[in-house]
């Protein structure tokens, strides 16, 4: 069981141009890279004006807007409190946020189509190597040496250099982003008493899930086991997960196979992502 501060993690800018903008990154978590089970969880500060072009991906992602607001498509936005989940193969943008400050939550990992995620420090690699055959502006890589194509959507070209093949994106599940207002669901009660939940939503064949629970003060959430990644990030509160303390804005990770508790010392709310393992059965802990 993994818990990250963020006063345990320097912020830093993002040395990343092939989205552009000025960007500071907390990354909180990371998956093993190489693995099908590759994720990043960061926490990502934005001023001034940032655009992207329409483009999708091959990878799924969940945009938690902390403070601002996010846009993702002319007249869309992910607003202030708001959670957007971002298939793999579904367009969005062009993203154009304006100039006024805000902060992100963003997980990206592997997808239904099992095309896993490559990490940030492949991608770091690739834009310097690709700077010998062009150069990233907008979003796009204009190619001006070698070959391939001349102009090409950014994270297709990083994506392609890493991977020596041509990247085929799996098919469009989703027509558009799907975005939600948690304010907008009831808590329900869990068995567990003095915790609640909301359920925000289960995707594609993989079941991704997405929640959110909330502890009363001095009470104790017992998490089972299961086969899967839990990602959490707490919205607000403080309190103990097995032996280690976590305050406002911290990060979770339970591996597959992990049961853990989570005692809260005030009333604690945590956004808990849920995404289920590639790895075979046999290398989780979970018992059958």
């Amino acid at each position: 069981m993994k818990v990250v501060n963020l006063s345990d993690v320097v912020s830093r800018k993002s040395d990343s141009v092939h989205r552009g903008g000025n960007i500071g990154f907390a990354t909180l978590l990371n998956g093993k890279e190489g693995s099908l089970d590759n994720y990043w969880l960061v926490l990502a500060q934005t001023e001034g004006t940032r655009y992207s072009p329409r483009h999708r991906h091959n990878f799924d992602q969940f945009r938690f807007s902390v403070a601002g607001d996010l846009s993702i498509g002319t007249r869309k936005w992910v607003r202030e409190g708001e959670v957007g989940y971002f298939p793999e193969g579904t367009h969005y943008g062009p993203q154009d946020d304006g100039g006024n400050p805000r902060t992100s939550l963003v997980l990206q990992f592997a997808g239904a189509s099992g095309q896993g995620f490559v990490s940030q420090r492949q991608s770091l690699q690739a834009q310097q190597e690709l700077k010998d055959f062009g150069r990233f502006e907008g979003g796009v890589f204009y190619r001006e040496r070698g070959e391939g194509k001349k102009n090409q959507d950014g994270f297709e070209a990083l994506w392609e250099h890493i991977n020596k093949r041509k990247l085929e994106y799996p098919p469009r599940r989703y027509q558009e982003p799907i975005i939600l207002d948690p304010t907008a669901f009831a808590w329900r009660a869990t068995q567990q008493s003095g915790v609640m939940r909301k359920m925000l939503g289960v995707f594609s064949e993989r079941e991704t899930r997405l929640e959110l629970f909330q502890l009363e003060p001095h009470n104790v959430w017992r998490v089972h086991s299961e086969h899967a990644t839990r990602i959490g990030f707490i919205v607000e509160g403080d309190g103990i997960c097995d032996g280690k303390s976590f305050t406002t804005h911290a990060a979770l990770e339970g591996a597959p196979g992990d049961s853990f508790q989570i005692t809260a010392s005030t009333s604690t709310i945590i956004l808990m992502m849920t995404i289920p393992s590639y790895e075979p059965r046999e290398m989780a802990h979970a018992a059958e």
